[in-house]
């Protein structure tokens, strides 16, 4: 009958990191604001460590989260760059090289394998297939296309696996954070448990002592489906 009492309500994974940020921020501050006579000091030394690495630590993941997403921007500006590349430049030239200048069939089928389409339907999948296709093409056939296509297109090669590659540093980051979270979140809710301990202890007869240190919120329980069914008229 007493385990849900020792369990640690801080720990709780139903609190999002937002959550757990403001319920710390706020636990602090009111135990700044009433801390008469210094009861509340070691609390609050215990606590400030941990909220300074919390904070720090959600800022990076924000700064982490968005230079991932801005990689994946820059992937997605190369895709359309390539496309126009092909079709404003590429093709019209591999056309007029091997199907009129000097017809030859088997560089057509290469480049050409699945018709334009291929290239103006690219996407994020087959954009390495078609940039690796591109890159060596144009190479091998640079005497009849020319030196500045080939180097366009081995340009936007480099260009995308250097961005892919940033993307997936950006990537890992955003999971090292994640894991350097959890460990952050346990102890400090290790912490907040003990102080909350210290605090029961120190207003044994006083509860509502404790209940003030804390925003009201974090003590309502929310209604469950069904009871919020039933109060519907």
């Amino acid at each position: 009958m007493f385990l849900p009492f020792l369990k640690n309500p801080f720990a709780s994974k139903n609190l999002s990191r937002d959550n757990f940020r403001d319920l710390l921020q706020g636990h602090l501050s009111r135990l700044t604001s009433q801390n008469k006579a210094g009861r509340y000091s070691a609390m609050i030394s215990s606590l400030q460590p941990h909220q300074a690495a919390y904070h720090a630590l959600l800022g990076a993941q924000d700064e982490n989260l968005g230079q991932r997403l801005g990689k994946t921007d820059t992937v997605e500006e190369l895709l359309a760059e390539f496309k126009s590349f092909a079709k404003e430049e590429l093709i019209l030239e591999v056309e007029y090289q091997f199907k009129r200048k000097k017809p030859n069939s088997e560089a057509l089928t290469a480049f050409l394998p699945r018709g334009r389409k291929e290239y103006s339907a690219a996407t994020l999948l087959t954009l390495p297939t078609l940039l690796q296709r591109t890159a060596t093409l144009t190479a091998q056939y640079k005497d009849d296309l020319g030196q500045a296509l080939a180097q366009r297109a081995a340009t936007l090669q480099a260009a995308y696996t250097t961005a892919r590659d940033d993307q997936g540093e950006a990537k890992g980051d955003v999971q090292g954070d994640s894991k350097e979270e959890k460990k952050l979140r346990k102890a400090t809710a290790r912490q907040l448990k003990l102080n909350l301990l210290d605090q029961v202890k120190l207003h044994i007869d006083e509860p509502e002592a404790v209940l003030a240190l804390y925003d009201p919120k974090w003590f309502t329980k929310p209604a469950k489906a069904s009871e919020k069914k039933s109060k519907q008229p």
